[in-house]
């Protein structure tokens, strides 16, 4: 896909559909190709559809450190953010919020979280960011 798209919203709702039956097809994939190999186990999920933007704001504001991995699990970049909301020079790795700033980036990226995440997936814990 090219530059069709002028937010980053306009680019998710582009290819959710695409991606959400590729995610259906690689789910059933792993599945098959390591049956053998998958287990249960009891996690602990951090429960996105259950809060509000506010409550995501006051969560960023209060531990500024969770917002790259926020933004990592919605594929935004800090760029992305500046682009579409005018905030300029993020720094997504020690940001320094307002409320003001800490409500509107909330508001922008809620949409884009999943319903629920694992606490320690991969991309939360450090280990992508």
């Amino acid at each position: 896909m090219g530059s069709e798209y002028s937010s980053q919203a306009d680019y998710i709702n582009a290819v959710q559909d695409d991606a959400g039956q590729r995610k259906l097809q690689v789910e059933k994939a792993l599945s098959e190709a390591f049956s053998d190999f998958i287990e249960d186990r009891e996690v602990s999920v951090i429960l996105f559809s259950a809060m509000t933007a506010f409550d995501l704001a006051e969560g960023i504001l209060r531990y500024p450190l969770v917002l790259k991995p926020l933004i990592a699990v919605c594929n935004i970049a800090a760029r992305a953010i500046e682009r579409d909301l005018g905030i300029k020079n993020l720094n997504t790795y020690d940001p320094r919020l307002t409320r003001e700033s800490a409500n509107v980036i909330a508001g922008y990226i809620k949409p884009f979280l999943p319903q629920h995440l694992e606490q320690r997936e991969r991309v939360l814990d450090g280990r992508h960011i």
